[in-house]
């Protein structure tokens, strides 16, 4: 790897860090760039804005951290049910007290924003998608009830997730977020054949 990626990385992985705990409109340069370790002519190097450092950031990170969630549940062998239940137990792989960077960035009024707008549907549409194939694969290994409306409950999903994320960040209380998985988990096993 050569000091010249290096550079870049630690913008996005310091733009990544003081937005998911600032969020994008208290967000400051001198902090990423203080996190980073690295001067503002270097930065501009790579980006001209704040604002493009963090629509890289976004399409990198998040883009994958969205992906190595759940992508990997398409390819098991197992119940896809039970691994996205068992995931979906899993408290601790989310984290309940800073939120979700995505959602917290949906949350930050970006939408009047173009750039921002069409990259953060981009991602969500992407995770949905990723949703619906499991739910297409549960079905075709009749897991799932053949009349499932994938598209309809792979929404119905992320709502519910990003929603007892927000509650449990509001709250600093992961019960919100442990209740809410237990009645999600108890609608998604109606589906089961």
């Amino acid at each position: 790897m050569s000091s010249m990626s290096t550079v870049r990385e630690k913008l996005i992985d310091a733009t990544f860090n003081e937005v998911f705990t600032a969020g994008y409109s208290a967000a400051s340069l001198a902090n990423i760039l203080k996190r980073a370790d690295v001067k503002k002519g270097a930065m501009y190097h790579y980006f001209p804005s704040k604002k493009d450092m963090v629509l890289a950031m976004i399409d990198e990170k998040l883009e994958q951290r969205t992906k190595n969630k759940w992508q990997a549940i398409i390819d098991e062998d197992g119940n896809l049910i039970d691994i996205l239940i068992s995931i979906l137990q899993d408290t601790k792989s989310f984290n309940l007290k800073e939120g979700c960077p995505l959602g917290n960035l949906l949350q930050e009024h970006l939408g009047e924003d173009e750039d921002f707008s069409n990259i953060l549907t981009s991602i969500l549409n992407k995770w949905k998608d990723i949703f619906v194939s499991i739910l297409e694969k549960a079905k075709q290994k009749d897991q799932i009830n053949q009349n499932t409306n994938t598209l309809q409950c792979a929404t119905f999903l992320i709502a519910s997730i990003e929603g007892a994320i927000l509650l449990s960040k509001k709250s600093q209380d992961n019960q919100d977020f442990e209740d809410c998985m237990v009645q999600l988990v108890n609608y998604i096993n109606t589906l089961r054949t």
